[in-house]
């Protein structure tokens, strides 16, 4: 099953152009559906619902983190050296996941988390 996933998202990803945006894409239960949504395309009529979704996932997610370390909670999982727009997380995560196929079946969460410690590693 766990192949069939990478398959599937691997053809995902390979797409050209971009696959259509589905409502039950917004229930983000894998990466797959994360990736979709993030790699809407302008002229898809759920364009615009799409990036604002991918953006405040994006968003979200950073501030959590943001908030965990700042409270002592956690340590920094991802350290990037400059300031990090929701653009610059969007691009790095689809970057992570065109060459990252086996995890489309995961929570985006997860996926998420380990494309910005690939990108960003924190010294230790």
């Amino acid at each position: 099953m766990r192949g069939e996933v990478a398959a599937l998202g691997a053809l995902c990803l390979a797409a050209a152009p971009a696959l259509a945006v589905e409502t039950t894409d917004f229930e983000v239960r894998t990466t797959a559906d994360l990736v979709t949504l993030c790699s809407a395309e302008p002229g898809d009529p759920l364009y615009a619902e799409a990036m604002q979704f991918c953006y405040g996932y994006m968003a979200g997610g950073a501030h959590f983190h943001q908030a965990m370390v700042h409270e002592d909670q956690i340590r920094a999982i991802a350290c990037p050296r400059e300031q990090v727009t929701r653009q610059d997380l969007v691009a790095m995560f689809l970057d992570w996941a065109k060459v990252n196929p086996q995890h489309m079946g995961e929570l985006p969460v997860e996926s998420v988390m380990r494309a910005a410690v690939a990108t960003w590693p924190c010294e230790r």
